[in-house]
This record gives structure tokens, C-alpha cells and sequence, in this order.
């Protein structure tokens, strides 16, 4: 019997992540809106709070659902990287592939864990410690958006769009990452304008901050729809638990067939060929060790070929 993988339910995931973070940004802008009736917390504020100060004011229910995304955020592309590297999903077939995919995992890493600290230290009793997590946390989380993007556009080059779709993907994406860039400009230079504090009487400072505040609330929510990105990367994969793939990259409906024609694992997996070599080589070894399976693939008895 073959031993089939997990069941391919890893879109689970992200979706936990983005429920977590929308809960969280959510369950924030109710709290002020209602509970708190869209109170100032501390003097100086604007009349449209920073999230963070609505964090300090709800802070268990702020460090909770931050920590539950920052967890999703980390095992997501960590999944990621892991179904890129045993060929579940597209993966690499180009160091510099690999290399991008790495260092996104690792920005998005240092990025969940400045949004567990940055929700700890709160923006009240910890305002230098807490804005500093958080300019680490926008950096990080940016820069690992900007590679995985780049990196999902160099994988469309090398892969089947129609099967794949990793094109769309990756337009998806960089939309995504494009419409934050200017959100982004405008909250820097409003927040610096006034320093991000509006005095008593000041309406230039309290529209300018407020701004700011919108911008930082639109940005999260858009971080919302990158980590449901991810959704689509994961699909393929919840395929391939089903089905087997030739040397060819083509499905086959009964991946049994495949072990009884004496193939084993090879043609069973979606990498085939591939999952043996690993990442990291060129695109001349990865062809030769293709054509070598397909010469041995075509000797294969007539059952192991009856494709979808």
C-alpha cells in the first residue's frame, strides 16, 4: 500500500491566521467603537485612536489574538516552505528560488514574533519599546510580502499556469503589496508631522494624526488578504494528497498503479523526480534526471499510465 500524506487540508492555515488577525483588528474597532464609545485613552490623542492605543486599553485580549497570528503566520510559511521543498506544490527549481523562499520565512518569522512582543509592551507604559517592535514588525512583515512575491513570480516561469495558476498568484500579491506602499508613505509622514499626538485644541494635529491612525487600520486590514494568499499557494497540494503524478507532471487518478508498475514512491509524489534530487540544482540536472524518467516511464506497464 502506498502511504498516502497528510490529507492536504494545509489551506487551513492561513485561513486560521487571517480569522485570527481579523478577530483581532475587529474585535479592536468594536471595543472602541461601542464599549469604549470612541473615547481619547490618554490626552494628546487623536480623535481616531492608533490601534495599539486600543491594544493598551484591551491588553489580554490584544497580546491573545496577536500571539494566536503571529503562531499562524509562523507555521504558514513555514508549511510553505516545507510543501515548496518536497514538491507538494510548486517548487523550486533554481537556487535563487530557494534562497528568496528562505528569507521570506525568516522576515516573516522576526515579523510574528515583534507582533507577540509589540502587543506585551504596550503603547502606554511602554510607548518607545512598543513603536520600536512595531517599526521592526512593519519592516520585516514588508520585506517578506516584497521576496515571497518575487519569489512566486519566478516559480510561474518554470511551472504550468494552467495547472498552477502561480502567475495569478503572484499578481495577487504584488496588488496587495503595491496598494500598501502608498498607505504606508502617507501614515509615515502624517505620524511625523505631529509626532503622532494631537493637543487639546490643536485640529490641524488631530485631523493630520487621525490620518494616520486610518492608515494604520487599512494596512492591517490588507495584511489580512496576504495572509489568505497563502490559501491559494496551499490548494495544489490538497491535489496532489489525492492523486499521483507521473515523470510528466501528469495526474494519475489511482496512484497505486504507479507502486504495482514497481515506480515505489517516485510517480506517486506530485515532485516525482524531484523529491529525490531536492532543491538546489540546475535546471540541465533536473532535465537530464526527466528524461531518464520518462525513457523508464514509458516501459512502464499500460496501467500505470491511464491518466485523469
Amino acid at each position: 500500500m502506498v502511504s498516502r500524506p497528510l490529507h492536504g487540508h494545509y489551506w487551513v492555515v492561513p485561513i486560521f491566521t487571517t480569522a485570527c488577525w481579523l478577530a483581532n483588528i475587529i474585535g479592536l474597532l468594536v471595543l472602541w467603537t461601542t464599549v469604549d464609545d470612541k473615547r481619547e485613552y490618554e490626552r494628546e490623542e487623536a480623535s481616531i485612536v492608533f490601534i495599539s492605543d486600543v491594544g493598551a486599553a484591551h491588553h489580554a485580549f490584544f497580546i491573545a489574538l496577536s500571539s494566536a497570528t503571529a503562531a499562524g503566520y509562523i507555521l504558514t510559511t513555514l508549511l510553505e516552505r516545507h510543501l515548496r521543498h518536497r514538491r507538494r506544490i510548486p517548487g523550486s527549481l533554481q537556487k535563487k528560488q530557494t534562497s528568496l523562499d528562505i528569507a521570506s520565512v525568516v522576515f516573516a518569522c522576526i515579523g510574528a514574533l515583534s507582533l507577540i512582543f509589540l502587543s506585551i509592551f504596550d503603547a502606554f507604559n511602554y510607548s518607545r519599546v512598543h513603536w520600536s517592535f512595531t517599526l521592526i514588525f512593519i519592516v520585516t512583515v514588508a520585506l517578506s510580502v516584497l521576496l515571497q512575491t518575487i519569489q512566486v513570480f519566478s516559480l510561474a516561469k518554470d511551472h504550468d499556469e494552467e495547472h498552477y495558476h502561480l502567475k495569478r498568484i503572484a499578481i495577487i500579491k504584488a496588488a496587495i503589496f503595491v496598494l500598501a506602499i502608498p498607505i504606508v508613505i502617507i501614515f509615515i509622514i502624517t505620524y511625523g508631522i505631529c509626532q503622532g499626538q494631537a493637543p487639546d485644541g490643536d485640529t490641524k494635529c488631530d485631523k493630520v494624526v487621525s490620518t494616520a491612525a486610518v492608515c494604520e487600520w487599512a494596512v492591517s486590514f490588507l495584511l489580512a488578504f496576504f495572509f489568505f494568499s497563502y490559501t491559494f499557494d496551499f490548494i495544489p497540494a490538497r491535489e496532489s494528497a489525492k492523486r499521483g503524478l507521473d515523470e510528466t507532471g501528469t495526474q494519475i487518478d489511482d496512484a497505486t498503479l504507479a507502486e504495482q508498475a514497481g515506480y515505489g514512491h517516485k510517480p506517486y509524489a506530485p515532485y516525482a523526480v524531484a523529491k529525490d534530487m531536492g532543491p538546489n540544482h540546475t535546471d540541465n540536472e533536473y532535465n537530464v534526471a526527466m528524461e531518464q524518467a520518462r525513457r523508464d516511464f514509458a516501459s512502464a506497464p499500460a496501467a500505470a499510465k491511464q491518466q485523469v
